[in-house]
């Protein structure tokens, strides 16, 4: 964190600047050479209109490797930071399970990404409920699309229905941990850094990717297992998912703000 803090200097003290933090692989344990640091800068909103656009978002590569990315500074407006709080996509709310304040000297910053950062218990059972059901349905649709064989079931449909249930599956399990699911490039790291069985992961890799229906009815199986171990009892009542999911309006409005389609 030195370097970052180092890095971070024309900024402090500049006019407008709320605060300064760190997100993304830096501030994990999994980080590697590929890594770079991003710096999200919080603006005051008339100093965000004051800025040029190509001052808004600044790229440094790395000395001799002129295709990889050394650090970037990321100005966001104070208005826009806080309208967060409101959003349903998770790339605002992961990240700040970790983020590093670097620069909040009238701590208006840290509060912010705190409240970034948790996962409400009904939105994660919502959610849970809605990504189970996805990940069922396209297992069923992989099924399917795999039986019809030839021109219309052709391998990209099959690729396309098992992406849905592999990325269905993998917020569920993120859900579980009680985590808001990570971006995808580094789902794998933060699913084994939070507990999830490695044995699990390599199962639903598999099964989604050779689709034999040995290894997709094996993993619902683990899938099964892994939240009955957990403690979890909302997939034992399929049937009742499925009315809560068609025939409510909460099931309705969950579908729409969370679901994938």
């Amino acid at each position: 964190m030195e370097r970052v803090r180092e890095l971070i200097h024309p900024y402090v003290g500049k006019d407008g600047v709320v605060g300064i933090y760190l997100v993304g692989s830096a501030t994990r344990p999994f980080r590697d050479r590929l890594s770079d640091y991003d710096i999200e800068v919080i603006v005051e909103d008339d100093a965000y209109e004051r800025t040029p656009d190509e001052e808004r978002q600044v790229f440094f590569m790395r000395d001799g490797e002129s295709s990889v990315v050394d650090y970037e500074f990321y100005l966001i407006p104070w208005s826009g930071f806080t309208a967060f709080l409101d959003s349903t996509h998770d790339l605002f709310h992961y990240p700040y399970q970790h983020a590093v304040i670097l620069h909040d000297p009238q701590s208006r910053v840290e509060p912010i990404v705190r409240q970034l950062a948790e996962l409400p218990e009904a939105v994660r059972a919502e959610r849970m409920w809605v990504h189970y059901l996805e990940f069922r349905f396209g297992l069923g649709r992989g099924r399917k699309t795999r039986e019809r064989g030839g021109e219309t079931g052709d391998t990209l449909n099959l690729h396309l229905v098992s992406a849905d249930a592999l990325a269905a599956l993998v917020k569920l399990l993120f859900l579980v941990e009680r985590s808001w699911p990570a971006t995808r490039h580094w789902s794998a790291e933060e699913l084994r850094a939070l507990g999830v069985p490695h044995a699990l992961l390599v199962q639903a890799a598999r099964a989604t990717e050779c689709h034999e229906p040995e290894a997709v009815r094996a993993l619902v199986e683990g899938v099964t297992s892994y939240l009955d171990a957990r403690g979890e009892t909302f997939h034992r009542d399929m049937s009742g998912l499925q009315r809560w999911l068609f025939f409510t309006a909460e099931g309705k409005r969950a579908f729409e703000r969370w679901g994938s389609r």
